[in-house]
């Protein structure tokens, strides 16, 4: 069977050079975002799933808007016919004339259990809502997104300490564990899927920017499930005099405040611990952070040297 590979970021990378190494299937083209600027001095960058392609000698395509783009994309691939093409992560919506353009159409490698999760933000919003458990779902394309019906769908058990980059990994191997049984079991015949129950959909949008800014007067547990979910790419954010300060990693504590609660304010724990009291009453440890402008650190270095006084606070 021949393939075409569309995806962009790390996690999507990893399934293309499986793909690759694997004697199931010939990747004919790959599919990916144009580079981008990154660093200090905005050079371009190729996408970890480019760099993977030409290492090994694939044709790549790369469009600004494959939507508007289309008949262009078709004319492009022409030369390198392809089976099936499979998504993960690419970044974009693929109009009807591409992902039917295949004769066996687009499956899509989705991080979540669907019908549950449909949208652009499935690993982070299962943490962020404190799953125990989520997914991996194969699908075929449709017109609306994630409502095609479903190949496969492997749970994914969550961790306390999981945060977006490790359920990311765990999402990926076993969304790469599914798409090789897939190819493994093909008999050269359409696959069989079955359609999803619409009524039981949940959905999820975006991480906005805005979502990074750390509320104390949450719970301890909605507080550490934020964070979490934000880390790394996105990483929750708070002030701390009058300065940015970003908080990469919590954990719940179960001391609670003797008194009024006051969102925000500081503790030592044990004299090298952290905690921050919050909206519950209760107090949530930071592990990690990074003050603006700085090298992310331990609570504690960061109570070395910044030496909090009574009183103090987040946010």
């Amino acid at each position: 069977m021949k393939l075409g590979y569309f995806g962009t970021p790390e996690h999507s990378a990893k399934l293309l050079q499986t793909l690759v190494d694997s004697d199931l299937a010939e990747v004919a083209f790959v599919v990916t975002n144009p580079d981008r600027a990154k660093g200090r001095s905005k050079t371009p960058e190729p996408s970890p799933v480019k760099k993977i392609a030409l290492e090994r000698g694939l044709p790549v395509f790369q469009y600004e808007s494959i939507k508007k783009e289309k008949e262009q994309a078709l004319a492009d691939w022409s030369p390198f016919p392809a089976d099936l093409y499979v998504v993960f992560a690419y970044g974009s919506i693929l109009p009807k004339e591409v992902y039917e353009h295949a004769p066996l159409t687009s499956i899509n490698l989705h991080g979540s259990l669907l019908p549950d999760l449909r949208g652009a933000s499935p690993v982070q919003t299962a943490l962020w809502r404190g799953y125990t458990k989520t997914g991996i779902t194969i699908q075929y394309i449709g017109e609306k997104m994630d409502e095609g019906d479903i190949l496969i769908a492997r749970e994914v058990e969550i961790s306390p300490e999981d945060d977006t980059g490790t359920l990311m990994n765990k999402i990926t191997d076993a969304g790469i564990e599914a798409i090789l049984k897939l190819l493994r079991e093909y008999d050269g015949k359409p696959f069989l899927a079955t359609p999803q129950n619409s009524a039981l959909a949940t959905y999820c949008g975006k991480i906005k920017p805005e979502d990074r800014i750390l509320d104390w007067g949450l719970n301890a547990e909605e507080l550490h499930n934020r964070i979490r979910a934000l880390y790394p790419d996105s990483v929750g954010t708070t002030t701390f005099r009058g300065k940015r300060i970003n908080i990469l990693k919590t954990r719940t504590s179960s001391l609670t405040a003797e008194s009024n609660p006051r969102p925000g304010s500081l503790k030592r724990l044990d004299k090298k611990g952290l905690l921050t009291q919050c909206g519950d009453g209760r107090f949530l440890e930071i592990l990690e952070l990074q003050p603006e402008n700085k090298n992310r650190m331990s609570a504690s270095d960061f109570l070395n040297g910044s030496r909090i006084q009574e009183g103090e606070t987040f946010g």
